[in-house]
């Protein structure tokens, strides 16, 4: 977010704000990519200095440039690296002279092999069909997040709430499925985790608490979200997560 010129917090401050709060918060924080080298720097910088809690999110470059930036988030201690492969429908990157490209199934399984022999596990970002998820699975992926890159990359792509159910069913517990996606309060955590999802992202609302109050603003969203998650479990008669099932949304 510092990147952009009007925003009144720098790169690495932001950075810093959104793993290091989240760490604080208990929740885990992720990192982001670009063409430059501004912006994954300043995420595997927070990460190292969270003592590896965080997960940089890697784009899905060509070349070599993929494997120098995949090296350099296994460097930073973390345990998972993510990848955000719809990215590969992002034009802007290949004008700004770093072209991204999809990955077969071939190329997802040398990446996670790579992940692997550094000693990390490997999640991708942006499966929206069963087809895909399972593909992820039987190429030696970790887990999958269920995203439409913010209705950004293809229009007409539906909501992550809808393919979610048959994405997770498709995958019968192989692999942990996350989702992100309009997610702004514990109630909605609640339903995804309702529709099949283990864990859920929060993007937007995390880097305005991040620009707005640093670590004390995302700890205080964190903490919002806990609360009313908490308290919409104890209203639909869920103990734990493990508890929550499709039934509370009959």
């Amino acid at each position: 977010m510092g990147a952009v010129p009007q925003n009144p917090v720098d790169e690495p401050a932001y950075a810093e704000a959104v793993i290091c709060g989240s760490k604080e918060s208990g929740i885990i924080g992720c990192g982001g990519d670009g063409v430059g080298a501004l912006i994954p720097e300043s995420a595997f910088a927070a990460i190292r200095l969270a003592g590896g809690w965080g997960i940089p999110f890697i784009k899905p470059w060509e070349g070599d440039f993929l494997w120098q930036r995949l090296e350099s988030a296994c460097a930073t201690g973390c345990s998972i690296v993510g990848m955000d492969v719809d990215a590969a429908g992002l034009v802007t990157l290949r004008l700004q002279g770093r072209p991204v490209s999809p990955k077969a199934p071939s190329e997802l399984a040398a990446i996670a092999r790579f992940v692997h022999e550094h000693g990390a596990k490997f999640m991708i970002k942006g499966v929206m069909t069963a087809g895909d998820a399972v593909t992820a699975a039987e190429s030696s992926v970790d887990a999958i997040v269920v995203s439409n890159h913010g209705g950004r990359v293809l229009d007409g792509t539906p909501g992550t709430a809808e393919v979610l159910p048959g994405i997770a069913d498709a995958l019968e517990g192989r692999l942990p499925v996350l989702v992100d996606g309009g997610v702004r309060s514990g109630t909605d955590v609640l339903k995804m985790l309702a529709l099949g999802a283990r864990a859920v992202l929060i993007g937007r609302p995390v880097s305005i608490a991040a620009i707005g109050g640093g670590r004390e603003g995302v700890a205080a969203f964190a903490a919002g979200i806990k609360a009313n998650l908490t308290s919409a479990m104890a209203l639909t008669g869920c103990r734990d997560t493990a508890s929550v099932s499709r039934d509370i949304l009959a």
